[in-house]
């Protein structure tokens, strides 16, 4: 009776999303703790060394990102457990010689911590898509990093304060997320295929070959480009939101708990979920498609409201809150809903998986040459008071770009009768 129960709660969309946000909430521990360190008064050849050690660990994601374009669209549904987990373990050695390895050659072994890391939201995202639900259980997918990142960040203070060095912070905080890491991983490989119903509505995701991909990509690259400049703009401003959290805190002129980190990104985290699972209720992809549009730009919106007047008007709490939603709507939408609703409209050979990988190594390789020029240009190190003029900046060319998202993809992409 109990083993009946539990498989049936494998088909209600709650297993997805557990599943889906366990399991990379869990991998942020194996990322994100080190950022919570601020190592003052540290420099390397004239750069600050946290900017070094984030664009290591970002050089490896990027690389992963590109990698990704080719092993994640072509991996099969049997393989992606084990490649998650492979991944992970490699990302915890490489902490561990982050650790034994004196300043500055363990910088390499953040490299090889991002190399793996990068490819997993990739396979978790192949459980998930081409079904009924998928917008709900990528939105939880998504949503799992806000909270992550903020709760990761908390429990590398934490460790800190115990009196573990930061050198060693980032392999210790990695032992504390790997058991419920396993058991959500287990979870995942329960998920059950798509329906051919589910087939039918949203087109069936299969491994994509080098053919497949350009082909797609010659197809629809104007729209592709817009996509990824929009999601370029979005992983700038969360990049610095996210690894130079203390020091916004600081110019805002804020030093509190490190419980700080959690509670903003809890409103982000419910907000975002909210926002994006409740496209799953659109059940026609055009309508689905273009309201997700609106929604990119939404986000933009608020970015450039914080940037003009968040500063001089708003409690810090809710100014960081508010960036959150302004960062998080374009950056979660584009990998809920857009990709999933343009595949479901074209009827393309493809997959969600090499869509996002295509703008997620934008965005890491525009992020990376952020932080690397950041240290020649502003070497006093006054990034993050930059932040604020930036988010108006990126914000008013967001909109601008959506508008033109929008009218390119109003006029290639054609309305389904049947969905009338």
């Amino acid at each position: 009776m109990i083993q009946t129960d539990v498989k049936n709660w494998k088909w209600h969309p709650a297993w997805s999303m557990i599943a889906a946000f366990g399991c990379y909430f869990c991998v942020y521990g194996f990322r994100k703790p080190f950022t919570a360190g601020t190592y003052e008064e540290q420099f390397f050849m004239g750069i600050h060394w946290k900017s070094i050690l984030i664009s290591s660990q970002i050089a490896g994601y990027m690389l992963s990102k590109w990698c990704g374009i080719f092993f994640v669209s072509s991996i099969t549904w049997e393989k992606r457990a084990k490649a998650i987990i492979i991944s992970i373990l490699v990302a915890e050695l490489a902490l561990l010689g982050f650790g034994l390895v004196p300043k500055p050659y363990n910088l390499i072994f953040l490299l090889l911590n991002g190399l793996p890391l990068g490819m997993i939201f990739g396979y978790i995202q192949g459980f998930l898509e081409g079904k009924k639900n998928t917008e709900l259980f990528i939105a939880a997918l998504g949503s799992s990093f806000i909270l992550a990142d903020g709760v990761s960040k908390s429990v590398g203070v934490s460790l800190l304060n115990w009196g573990i060095a930061e050198n060693w912070m980032p392999f210790a905080a990695g032992l504390l997320y790997a058991l419920p890491f396993q058991f959500f991983v287990w979870m995942l490989t329960q998920i059950p295929r798509p329906t051919a119903q589910e087939v039918a509505d949203r087109a069936e995701r299969q491994p994509m070959t080098q053919k497949d991909r350009i082909q797609l990509v010659k197809q629809l690259w104007p729209g592709i480009l817009t996509i990824s400049l929009l999601y370029l703009f979005a992983s700038l401003l969360r990049g610095i939101r996210s690894d130079f959290a203390p020091e916004i805190w600081h110019y805002l002129g804020y030093d509190g708990v490190p419980s700080i980190y959690s509670q903003t990104e809890i409103w982000v985290t419910v907000g975002i979920l909210v926002i994006n699972g409740s496209l799953v209720l659109i059940k026609r992809n055009y309508l689905a498609f273009f309201i997700s549009l609106s929604a990119i730009a939404t986000g933009y919106l608020l970015l450039v409201i914080a940037g003009l007047w968040g500063v001089h008007s708003m409690n810090s709490f809710w100014l960081i809150v508010l960036t959150g939603f302004g960062i998080y709507l374009p950056y979660l939408t584009i990998t809920t809903s857009v990709f999933e609703r343009m595949i479901a409209i074209t009827r393309h050979k493809a997959n969600i998986g090499f869509l996002m990988y295509i703008v997620d190594s934008i965005g890491y390789l525009g992020y990376n040459v952020l932080l690397i020029a950041a240290g020649f240009i502003f070497p006093n190190w006054n990034l993050p008071q930059l932040f604020f003029s930036w988010i108006t900046i990126l914000g008013l060319a967001g909109l601008a770009l959506s508008a033109a998202s929008w009218i390119y993809f109003k006029g290639k992409l054609s309305r389904n009768p049947t969905e009338e």
